[in-house]
């Protein structure tokens, strides 16, 4: 699985390193030479579709889990994950919270901080200068009732398919990403629900 993450990494970074290709209009779409051409355009369009349809499935529940754990909790869903974390492994380091939920440690900060003015978590004893953290009664409280969904439903969902599975997404989407315009490197490293959040302030 470890490999597989860094492939995903990679393949990422080379997309994004070559998006200026994408707006090259040159680019034809590979239709299936077997299949009459009026017939590959119409299944051609009838997959993009039926792929546009899931992805808003996807996102749609990103923004239903995050609306969910706001009005159950009172927090947002990068929140819960990083509850989530510290119940599967107490005592993590801020750098090893940033690493596990690739998020820079310039996003995790802020929001170590604010978990810890709410009293959800707090600072362990470290075994050397670097500070850990733990959660809280009322931390762990809100941890235990989302066991599953934690780490939210996108990652969760990811987790349970097979790696051959996996592999599959990673190459697609690393296909998708280099065909699309307005990349930013940086939204790499942001939380799913932030990004639709941001989305829906904009509109």
């Amino acid at each position: 699985m470890y490999g597989i993450r860094l492939r995903a990494y990679a393949n990422v970074s080379i997309c994004l390193a070559g998006k200026n290709a994408a707006m090259d209009s040159s680019c034809k779409p590979q239709l299936d030479p077997t299949l009459d051409t009026e017939v590959a355009w119409a299944r051609r369009k009838e997959l993009i579709l039926a792929t546009l349809k899931m992805f808003r499935v996807t996102l749609d529940a990103v923004r239903r889990h995050a609306e969910w754990v706001d009005t159950r909790h009172g927090i947002n869903a990068v929140d819960l994950w990083i509850l989530w974390e510290l119940a599967q492994s107490p005592g993590m380091r801020m750098v090893d919270l940033a690493k596990g939920m690739a998020l820079p440690r310039s996003t995790m900060e802020p929001l170590l901080r604010g978990l810890m003015q709410r009293g959800l978590i707090k600072q362990g004893e470290p075994a050397d200068a670097v500070p850990c953290f733990l959660l809280t009664f009322d931390g762990q409280r809100i941890a235990d009732a989302s066991p599953q969904y934690g780490q939210g439903v996108l990652k969760a969902a990811m987790n349970q398919m097979s790696d051959d599975s996996l592999a599959l997404l990673t190459q697609a989407m690393g296909d998708l990403i280099r065909h699309l315009p307005f990349l930013e490197e940086r939204a790499a490293f942001q939380p799913m629900a932030e990004l639709l959040r941001l989305g829906a302030r904009d509109q």
